[in-house]
């Protein structure tokens, strides 16, 4: 049917270890940006609204916007790169999904 995996060599290891880091680095990106945009789009203009913070603070949307924009930019290469270390697999297990 299929054949058994073959054994990891160092170059195998390595290829899971630039895969599990660009993981790991991308998901505090990805919260951060979440929560950037968040703060930026929802929490302080309802909280100007309702008077609990000064209409001052509606200068600090533009610049957390602009850092959002950022962290989307570093996610999307960050995913592009998980996409093609994760290709790497296919050189010791051939089959994903069984």
């Amino acid at each position: 049917m299929f054949p058994d995996p073959v054994a990891l060599q160092t170059e195998n290891w390595r290829d899971i270890s630039v895969w599990l880091t660009f993981f790991w680095i991308y998901v505090p990106v990805v919260f951060t940006f979440a929560v950037t945009i968040l703060t930026a789009h929802a929490v302080i203009p309802s909280l100007i609204r309702t008077g609990h913070i000064p209409e001052g603070a509606n200068k600090a949307r533009i610049p957390m916007t602009a850092f959002a924009a950022l962290l989307f930019g570093v996610g999307v290469y960050l995913m592009i790169n998980i996409v093609i270390a994760a290709q790497a697999v296919e050189k010791f297990y051939d089959r994903y999904f069984f």
